[in-house]
Protein backbone atom coordinates (compact mmCIF):
# COMPACT_ATOMS: atom_id res chain seq x y z
CA UNK A 1 0.00 0.00 0.00
CA UNK A 2 3.26 2.06 -0.08
CA UNK A 3 4.15 4.46 -3.44
CA UNK A 4 5.50 2.73 -6.27
CA UNK A 5 8.06 4.44 -9.12
CA UNK A 6 7.21 4.21 -12.53
CA UNK A 7 9.57 2.74 -14.87
CA UNK A 8 12.55 4.38 -15.95
CA UNK A 9 10.91 7.90 -14.43
CA UNK A 10 11.52 9.20 -10.86
CA UNK A 11 7.38 10.23 -10.47
CA UNK A 12 5.94 8.78 -7.62
CA UNK A 13 2.78 7.36 -8.00
CA UNK A 14 0.37 7.32 -5.17
CA UNK A 15 -1.86 4.14 -4.37
CA UNK A 16 -5.42 4.72 -4.18
CA UNK A 17 -6.75 4.05 -0.46
CA UNK A 18 -10.00 2.99 0.93
CA UNK A 19 -11.49 3.64 4.42
CA UNK A 20 -11.35 -0.23 4.18
CA UNK A 21 -7.56 -0.31 3.35
CA UNK A 22 -7.15 2.13 6.36
CA UNK A 23 -9.15 -0.09 8.99
CA UNK A 24 -6.61 -3.18 7.87
CA UNK A 25 -3.37 -0.78 8.11
CA UNK A 26 -5.42 0.13 11.66
CA UNK A 27 -4.82 -3.20 12.60
CA UNK A 28 -1.04 -3.90 11.74
CA UNK A 29 1.30 -0.78 10.47
CA UNK A 30 -0.29 2.10 10.85
CA UNK A 31 1.73 3.69 7.84
CA UNK A 32 -0.25 5.24 5.06
CA UNK A 33 2.38 7.31 3.91
CA UNK A 34 2.73 8.86 0.33
CA UNK A 35 -0.72 7.30 -0.59
CA UNK A 36 -4.16 8.65 -2.18
CA UNK A 37 -6.57 9.54 0.19
CA UNK A 38 -8.44 12.54 -1.28
CA UNK A 39 -12.26 12.79 -0.56
CA UNK A 40 -12.01 9.28 2.07
CA UNK A 41 -14.50 9.73 4.92
CA UNK A 42 -12.37 8.87 8.30
CA UNK A 43 -15.40 10.32 10.36
CA UNK A 44 -15.52 9.17 14.25
CA UNK A 45 -12.31 6.69 13.78
CA UNK A 46 -9.78 5.74 16.28
CA UNK A 47 -6.38 5.97 14.41
CA UNK A 48 -4.04 7.18 16.58
CA UNK A 49 0.27 7.32 16.03
CA UNK A 50 -1.08 6.64 12.11
CA UNK A 51 1.85 8.27 9.80
CA UNK A 52 -0.05 10.04 6.65
CA UNK A 53 3.22 11.67 5.98
CA UNK A 54 3.41 12.73 2.22
CA UNK A 55 -0.28 11.84 1.38
CA UNK A 56 -2.81 13.62 -0.48
CA UNK A 57 -5.39 14.02 1.78
CA UNK A 58 -7.68 16.47 -0.22
CA UNK A 59 -10.86 17.45 0.92
CA UNK A 60 -11.06 14.37 3.20
CA UNK A 61 -13.48 14.08 6.45
CA UNK A 62 -11.49 13.44 9.43
CA UNK A 63 -13.79 14.74 12.18
CA UNK A 64 -14.77 13.70 15.44
CA UNK A 65 -11.95 10.79 15.20
CA UNK A 66 -8.84 10.37 17.66
CA UNK A 67 -5.45 11.12 16.07
CA UNK A 68 -3.39 11.74 18.40
CA UNK A 69 0.55 11.14 18.32
CA UNK A 70 -0.28 11.07 14.01
CA UNK A 71 2.06 12.47 11.50
CA UNK A 72 0.90 14.69 8.42
CA UNK A 73 4.23 16.13 7.43
CA UNK A 74 3.92 17.17 3.59
CA UNK A 75 0.26 16.24 3.45
CA UNK A 76 -2.11 18.16 1.21
CA UNK A 77 -5.03 18.28 3.64
CA UNK A 78 -6.79 21.20 2.14
CA UNK A 79 -10.29 21.91 1.77
CA UNK A 80 -10.33 19.17 4.69
CA UNK A 81 -12.85 18.44 7.25
CA UNK A 82 -10.98 18.09 10.74
CA UNK A 83 -13.22 19.37 12.93
CA UNK A 84 -14.24 18.24 16.64
CA UNK A 85 -11.31 15.81 16.71
CA UNK A 86 -8.36 15.30 18.75
CA UNK A 87 -4.81 16.02 17.45
CA UNK A 88 -2.89 16.72 19.98
CA UNK A 89 0.61 16.01 19.64
CA UNK A 90 0.36 15.80 15.84
CA UNK A 91 3.04 17.21 13.80
CA UNK A 92 1.94 18.73 10.24
CA UNK A 93 4.74 20.33 9.28
CA UNK A 94 4.99 21.50 6.02
CA UNK A 95 1.55 20.54 5.42
CA UNK A 96 -1.04 22.08 3.24
CA UNK A 97 -4.46 23.45 5.49
CA UNK A 98 -5.71 25.44 2.92
CA UNK A 99 -9.61 26.25 4.05
CA UNK A 100 -9.29 23.26 6.12
CA UNK A 101 -12.35 23.11 9.25
CA UNK A 102 -10.47 22.71 12.17
CA UNK A 103 -13.08 23.75 14.40
CA UNK A 104 -13.80 22.96 17.66
CA UNK A 105 -10.88 20.20 17.45
CA UNK A 106 -7.79 20.25 19.94
CA UNK A 107 -4.18 20.84 18.69
CA UNK A 108 -2.40 20.96 22.15
CA UNK A 109 1.25 20.55 21.05
CA UNK A 110 1.00 20.31 17.59
CA UNK A 111 3.41 21.28 15.40
CA UNK A 112 2.82 23.29 11.73
CA UNK A 113 5.87 24.59 11.34
CA UNK A 114 6.48 25.69 7.74
CA UNK A 115 3.03 24.87 7.12
CA UNK A 116 0.39 26.51 4.31
CA UNK A 117 -2.71 27.20 6.42
CA UNK A 118 -4.25 30.04 4.33
CA UNK A 119 -8.07 30.79 5.36
CA UNK A 120 -8.22 28.35 7.65
CA UNK A 121 -10.45 28.16 9.92
CA UNK A 122 -9.79 27.57 14.33
CA UNK A 123 -12.85 28.71 15.99
CA UNK A 124 -13.39 27.43 19.02
CA UNK A 125 -10.12 25.17 18.66
CA UNK A 126 -7.63 24.48 21.61
CA UNK A 127 -4.15 25.08 20.25
CA UNK A 128 -1.95 25.78 23.72
CA UNK A 129 1.84 24.76 23.44
CA UNK A 130 1.18 24.49 19.71
CA UNK A 131 4.19 26.09 16.83
CA UNK A 132 3.50 27.46 13.63
CA UNK A 133 6.49 28.93 13.33
CA UNK A 134 7.29 30.47 9.92
CA UNK A 135 4.40 29.11 8.71
CA UNK A 136 1.68 31.32 6.23
CA UNK A 137 -1.56 32.22 8.02
CA UNK A 138 -2.65 34.44 6.14
CA UNK A 139 -6.45 35.18 6.63
CA UNK A 140 -6.51 32.36 9.33
CA UNK A 141 -9.41 32.60 11.41
CA UNK A 142 -8.98 32.04 15.67
CA UNK A 143 -11.71 33.40 16.89
CA UNK A 144 -12.67 32.37 20.99
CA UNK A 145 -9.67 29.96 20.63
CA UNK A 146 -7.69 28.84 23.58
CA UNK A 147 -3.79 29.61 22.10
CA UNK A 148 -1.84 30.21 24.86
CA UNK A 149 2.10 29.88 24.93
CA UNK A 150 1.65 29.16 20.97
CA UNK A 151 4.60 29.65 19.26
CA UNK A 152 4.64 31.47 15.70
CA UNK A 153 8.03 33.16 15.45
CA UNK A 154 8.49 34.71 11.78
CA UNK A 155 5.30 33.49 10.64
CA UNK A 156 3.24 35.57 7.56
CA UNK A 157 -0.49 36.24 9.59
CA UNK A 158 -1.80 39.14 7.59
CA UNK A 159 -5.56 39.42 8.05
CA UNK A 160 -5.79 37.13 10.89
CA UNK A 161 -8.47 36.83 13.06
CA UNK A 162 -8.69 36.22 17.03
CA UNK A 163 -11.74 37.55 17.60
CA UNK A 164 -11.89 37.30 21.94
CA UNK A 165 -9.02 34.44 21.38
CA UNK A 166 -6.73 34.06 24.36
CA UNK A 167 -3.11 34.19 23.12
CA UNK A 168 -1.71 34.60 26.84
CA UNK A 169 2.27 34.07 26.74
CA UNK A 170 2.15 33.60 22.79
CA UNK A 171 5.53 34.42 20.69
CA UNK A 172 4.70 36.65 17.65
CA UNK A 173 7.70 38.07 17.61
CA UNK A 174 8.58 39.14 14.03
CA UNK A 175 5.19 37.84 13.01
CA UNK A 176 3.28 40.17 9.55
CA UNK A 177 -0.02 40.84 11.77
CA UNK A 178 -0.56 43.42 9.54
CA UNK A 179 -4.80 44.23 9.41
CA UNK A 180 -4.67 41.62 12.28
CA UNK A 181 -8.51 41.68 13.98
CA UNK A 182 -7.11 41.29 17.53
CA UNK A 183 -10.67 42.55 18.79
CA UNK A 184 -10.87 41.26 22.60
CA UNK A 185 -7.89 39.27 22.45
CA UNK A 186 -5.81 38.50 25.46
CA UNK A 187 -2.20 39.16 24.85
CA UNK A 188 -0.63 38.88 28.14
CA UNK A 189 2.79 38.36 28.63
CA UNK A 190 2.87 38.02 24.62
CA UNK A 191 5.80 38.84 23.06
CA UNK A 192 5.26 40.92 19.93
CA UNK A 193 9.02 41.96 19.61
CA UNK A 194 9.49 43.59 16.07
CA UNK A 195 5.89 42.52 15.24
CA UNK A 196 4.48 44.14 11.85
CA UNK A 197 0.98 45.26 13.37
CA UNK A 198 0.22 48.33 10.79
CA UNK A 199 -3.60 48.68 10.41
CA UNK A 200 -4.80 46.11 12.94
CA UNK A 201 -7.75 46.34 15.01
CA UNK A 202 -6.61 45.89 18.54
CA UNK A 203 -10.04 47.95 20.18
CA UNK A 204 -10.52 46.16 23.46
CA UNK A 205 -7.55 44.04 23.69
CA UNK A 206 -5.36 42.94 26.85
CA UNK A 207 -1.81 43.41 25.93
CA UNK A 208 -0.48 43.86 29.92
CA UNK A 209 2.92 42.57 30.43
CA UNK A 210 3.18 42.00 26.41
CA UNK A 211 6.71 42.53 24.85
CA UNK A 212 5.81 45.33 22.22
CA UNK A 213 9.72 46.48 21.73
CA UNK A 214 10.16 47.84 18.16
CA UNK A 215 6.80 46.63 17.11
CA UNK A 216 5.07 48.89 14.57
CA UNK A 217 1.48 50.13 15.26
CA UNK A 218 0.89 52.65 12.68
CA UNK A 219 -2.60 53.29 11.97
CA UNK A 220 -3.44 50.68 13.87
CA UNK A 221 -7.10 51.07 16.06
CA UNK A 222 -6.62 51.24 20.01
CA UNK A 223 -9.47 52.00 22.05
CA UNK A 224 -10.17 50.30 25.18
CA UNK A 225 -6.76 48.54 25.07
CA UNK A 226 -4.83 47.65 28.22
CA UNK A 227 -1.30 48.35 28.18
CA UNK A 228 -0.49 48.60 31.71
CA UNK A 229 3.26 47.25 32.29
CA UNK A 230 3.59 46.65 28.47
CA UNK A 231 7.17 47.21 27.41
CA UNK A 232 7.27 49.86 24.05
CA UNK A 233 10.76 50.61 24.08
CA UNK A 234 11.20 52.10 20.31
CA UNK A 235 7.88 51.11 19.50
CA UNK A 236 6.32 52.55 16.00
CA UNK A 237 2.92 54.51 16.95
CA UNK A 238 0.71 57.27 15.08
CA UNK A 239 0.66 60.92 16.90
CA UNK A 240 -2.62 60.68 17.82
CA UNK A 241 -1.52 57.48 20.20
CA UNK A 242 1.25 59.77 21.90
CA UNK A 243 -0.82 60.93 24.69
CA UNK A 244 -2.02 56.98 25.47
CA UNK A 245 1.41 55.55 25.31
CA UNK A 246 2.70 58.21 27.42
CA UNK A 247 0.58 57.35 29.98
CA UNK A 248 0.86 53.80 30.23
CA UNK A 249 5.02 54.90 29.93
CA UNK A 250 4.63 56.84 33.11
CA UNK A 251 3.20 54.51 34.73
CA UNK A 252 5.54 51.55 34.46
CA UNK A 253 8.52 53.90 35.56
CA UNK A 254 9.31 53.06 39.15
CA UNK A 255 9.24 55.57 41.13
Amino acid sequence: MRGRKRSNTVQLVMEKLSKKDILALAASSGDASNCDLAGVDLNGMELIGFTFDGSNLKGANLSSSNLSGSSFENCDLSGCNLGSSNFTGVSFRKAILEKTDLTFSTFVAADFSEAVLNGADFTNAKLSASSFERANLAGVNFQMADAGMVRCSGAVMPEMHAYGASMIGADLSGCDLRGAALHGTDLSNANLASADLREADILDATLIAADLTNADLRRARFKRTDLTRANMKDMKYDEELTDLISRYARARTPR
